[in-house]
């Protein structure tokens, strides 16, 4: 009987394995693994996190050498390149690259073939769910690249994802995840808008979205835990935000309600600080006209349809399927009711 591959029988056969990023995000997902088989090498090239996690490793490449994986959870692609160019020097070289940024799929690409002539193979995974899902193994996953190797990183993954997908090819994971956020962002500041100008009681106002056509994953997570009491600790920042959205921006032309939420939360970092959570944007953003309830969800949606509609043509234009981005997208933080009659509709023709 010929001998099954051993990476795909669990967390446990993973015997060495380095994550590169202790950010909030890289410190939630390696408070995750740490409880798992096998020995698991942390690295940063801050003084904060490297104090923090006691990290005893030089560099990446002495931190990654001999590892069978690696995962890389840093700010942005700049920081990949780097990365990459640093992990290149690992003796021996790692079997496998996680790239879990939320980055700019043409570095990906382009990262993905250096690693190849180098005998590396690599996915990238960014995740969906902010670092209070990280905490509680609950993040979505939106993968690109060779499906065997999604295979092999699955048992890691599920450390600290309950939902994992396949985008399609390498770079798909980040150009999904970049799609996902900007539906994020334009349904929160839809909603918010919308909730400044109810006549009701806050409370009252966001169970009518959430009961019609304003329903979205912000309606019916964020603003209940982190909106109206103000505590506003989702635990992503809105510097975060703004780069995936400028990714997506970058992605194709004609893009007009991603360069005006692009612009917007430009202005809110400046005037709040790009550190500061995304969900204090609620703060700085004018109310819409006054209405009734029901007007003012059917602006919501409206809203939400135009980015679903703008989103899903850059996701086609890009190589990407938009069916399987539109599941994904239903799966994370992009959800609203126009992205799932968007799914239906898909799905019927």
């Amino acid at each position: 009987m010929a001998e099954q591959d051993p990476l795909l029988h669990g967390l446990s056969i993973y015997h060495v394995i380095a994550l590169a990023g202790l950010g909030r995000m890289g410190g939630a997902l390696a408070e995750r693994m740490a409880a798992a088989d096998g020995e698991l090498r942390l690295y940063d090239v801050a003084r904060e996190p490297r104090e923090r996690f006691a990290v005893e490793f030089g560099s990446l490449a002495e931190a990654a050498s001999g590892c069978e994986l690696v995962l890389l959870c840093l700010p942005d692609a700049s920081a990949v390149e780097a990365a990459v160019a640093d992990l290149l020097g690992a003796q021996p070289a790692p079997a496998l690259v996680v790239d879990l940024t939320s980055s700019v799929p043409e570095v990906t690409r382009r990262l993905a073939g250096v690693l190849g002539g180098r005998g590396i193979g690599m996915i990238d995974a960014p995740m969906s769910g902010g670092v209070a899902g990280a905490r509680e193994g609950r993040l979505t996953v939106m993968a690109g690249g060779p499906p065997q190797l999604l295979e092999r990183a699955r048992p890691v993954l599920s450390t600290f994802a309950t939902r994992i997908f396949w985008a399609g090819e390498i770079g798909s994971g980040h150009a999904v995840k970049a799609i996902n956020n900007t539906l994020s962002a334009v349904s929160l500041v839809a909603t918010a808008r919308a909730l400044k100008a109810a006549r009701e009681p806050e409370e009252e106002a966001l169970a009518y979205f959430n009961g019609h056509r304003g329903r979205s994953q912000n309606s019916e997570v964020k603003f209940p835990r982190d909106i109206l009491p103000r505590s506003f600790a989702a635990g992503f920042t809105i510097g975060l935000m703004r780069k995936d959205v400028g990714i997506a921006l970058g992605m194709g032309a004609n893009l007009p309600l991603t360069r005006a939420t692009y612009d917007l939360l430009g202005r809110a970092g400046a005037r709040l600080g790009e550190q500061a959570d995304f969900t204090r944007i609620f703060e700085t953003l004018e109310a819409a006209e006054p209405a009734p309830l029901e007007q003012l969800d059917a602006g919501i949606y409206a809203a939400c349809r135009a980015a679903t509609l703008e989103l899903i043509e850059l996701a086609a234009s890009a190589g990407l399927d938009p069916g399987r981005t539109l599941e994904i997208v239903n799966a994370s933080t992009g959800r609203s009711k126009a992205t799932l009659e968007a799914a239906r509709v898909a799905a019927w023709r």
